[in-house]
């Protein structure tokens, strides 16, 4: 149940069928190599997030486009918003959907960056002694992996979908960002955004820059810019077509539908909320 399409009257019915739980899809605008469009993390959030909701009831909010981006502004496309307004956005649209009936929010992120926002977000809430629970699952929790599809019952993947899968796994090929299965989500969902013919024009291997850094244990917030400056990371992969992305989009259908079912049924963090407020008093 998308949000923007209930009627007024509609909503007591989907709070009660969601049993409160609201999903809240996140990611940002940026580029994602020259093959994939620069709402990619939106657009496979908000539609897997959508398929999901259908198969396991829950109201799905509408999507939020101005997720944690602080770097890659060098690109054409790219959205940076400051971190106060990022996280005064976020705040106040938790406060609305629970103004609105709803006890539990999911944030779906489908842009890694968002990860450590989402963990400050949800820990900040706490102060306000709110009456609502937040969580936070991400896209790339359990990525489709080939190797995953390969293992899964996917029936109208052909002999020749199977030797591309197998050709991934076997050359070890890497992926993470406008990647082999990123490219799989949006060409499932949106395929007249993807250009197939321009996986190839740029680069998506690291230059190794900060991998001492990181060898260390050293955060910076360069590593992955200066380590994939054409916001590209992942090994190039030829093959995809239409079979596979649609067994990759399944996979992550599938998997948001056991989170939804699991927070719909839990009772536990409830419970917990309940001691905790108690010990704040």
């Amino acid at each position: 149940m998308l949000w923007e399409n209930l009627r007024e009257e509609e909503f007591t019915d989907a709070i009660r069928r969601s049993k409160g739980l609201c999903i809240v899809p996140i990611g940002c605008l940026e580029k994602h190599g020259q093959h994939l469009p620069v709402g990619t993390d939106v657009i496979q959030a908000t539609e897997i997030a959508r398929l999901a909701a259908e198969a396991e009831s829950a109201v799905v909010f509408p999507p939020l486009y101005f997720g944690e981006k602080t770097g890659a502004g060098e690109f054409y496309g790219t959205v940076i918003l400051s971190e106060r307004l990022r996280m005064d956005l976020l705040r106040e649209v938790c406060f609305e959907i629970r103004r609105n009936g709803f006890s539990k929010i999911l944030f779906f992120n489908g842009h890694g960056g968002n990860t450590a926002m989402l963990s400050q977000l949800m820990r900040s809430l706490l102060k306000d002694k709110n009456d609502f629970l937040t969580f936070s699952y991400s896209l790339g929790s359990d990525f489709p992996t080939p190797k995953k599809l390969l293992a899964g019952q996917f029936d109208y993947l052909t002999k020749e979908d199977r030797n591309v899968l197998n050709s991934y796994v076997e050359q070890k090929k890497r992926f993470g960002h406008a990647c082999f299965i990123e490219t799989g989500w949006i060409y499932g969902i949106r395929p007249e955004t993807v250009r197939l013919d321009k996986v190839h024009e740029e680069s998506g291997t690291t230059t190794h820059r900060f991998d001492n850094f990181s060898a260390m244990g050293i955060e910076t917030p360069f590593s992955w810019m200066a380590n994939y400056p054409n916001s590209y990371a992942g090994d190039a992969h030829d093959g995809m077509n239409e079979r596979i992305a649609r067994a990759m989009v399944e996979y992550s259908v599938k998997k948001l539908a056991g989170v939804i079912h699991f927070l719909k049924n839990e009772t536990v963090s409830d419970t917990y909320l309940t001691e905790w407020r108690e010990k704040q008093k």
